[in-house]
């Protein structure tokens, strides 16, 4: 997963207690990827549970993580019942709010100051992406970022796959998580509704100037690197670690790996 470019993934406490996903968190955090919970905000009754979202607000504090509050039809044509509450209730957390794919008219959106995460599940959802995502930017929400969906059948090249996005679920991609990696970035800012500047014209190419900048860093502080210099005197590449967890590297090596990533989404 990590591998693809993801870089975190939630698990399901609402169906599941928090602790059966302790291997999953170990694994995650073992490949430094970001674990954390999520849940959907009602039951049978199909009424909005507020104290459904308290809990899972103390998971992700006793895990430290990030969640994602999932509600569907429980806040349809609530007006403003629902959704302010939820964002007072989220207040100070880093959240997001995963809902039907196209606004519902009679509740109120531009209250949410999280990402909303539409669920473009399907071809003829992926086939309108920009159109659907229009539609939140006019109601007010600030950040939009797509969720694809891998069940039922769902294939990678239905959707655009511009970052950022997400995808469910991952047990979905039968451990195929290559096949839904990024093919690019998106060229508008899914968090602003405006374009992303371009910093001069083109792509990076190859004079990104990382390794050197990096190596660099190595000579004034060899501390901050697992790597060690051979008889040339000359730093080795940061392949070299691929058998050491990435939760042991040390910080300049992080920081190329990252450089690199960013590099190459932008070529």
């Amino acid at each position: 997963m990590a591998d693809a470019g993801f870089t975190a993934i939630f698990c399901n406490v609402g169906d599941n207690p928090p602790e059966a996903w302790a291997t999953v968190r170990e694994e995650a955090q073992h490949y430094g990827v970001v674990c954390g919970p999520w849940l959907r905000t009602t039951d049978s009754s199909g009424a909005f549970r507020p104290e459904f979202l308290d809990s899972l607000i103390r998971v992700a504090d006793e895990w430290g993580t990030p969640f994602i509050c999932n509600s569907e039809q429980e806040i349809n044509n609530t007006g403003t019942e629902c959704t302010p509450l939820i964002n007072e209730m989220c207040q100070g957390h880093d959240w997001a709010l995963s809902t039907e794919p196209w606004p519902y008219a009679g509740t109120e959106w531009s209250c949410i100051e999280a990402p909303v995460l539409p669920q473009l599940f399907g071809i003829e959802w992926a086939a309108d992406e920009d159109v659907t995502l229009e539609q939140w930017f006019t109601r007010g929400v600030k950040c939009v970022i797509p969720t694809y969906g891998a069940y039922n059948g769902g294939q990678p090249e239905w959707y655009e796959r511009l970052s950022p996005y997400g995808v469910y679920t991952a047990d979905d991609c039968a451990n195929d998580y290559a096949s839904w990696a990024p093919l690019g970035v998106y060229t508008a800012d899914r968090c602003g509704g405006g374009p992303i500047p371009d910093p001069g014209g083109g792509l990076i190419g190859s004079q990104d100037g990382i390794t050197a900048a990096m190596n660099r860093l190595r000579d004034m502080d060899p501390k901050g690197t697992k790597l060690k210099k051979g008889a040339d005197g000359k730093w080795p590449s940061i392949d070299t670690l691929e058998d050491i967890p990435l939760d042991q590297w040390k910080a300049y090596d992080k920081l190329e790996r990252t450089l690199r990533i960013l590099k190459e989404a932008h070529g």
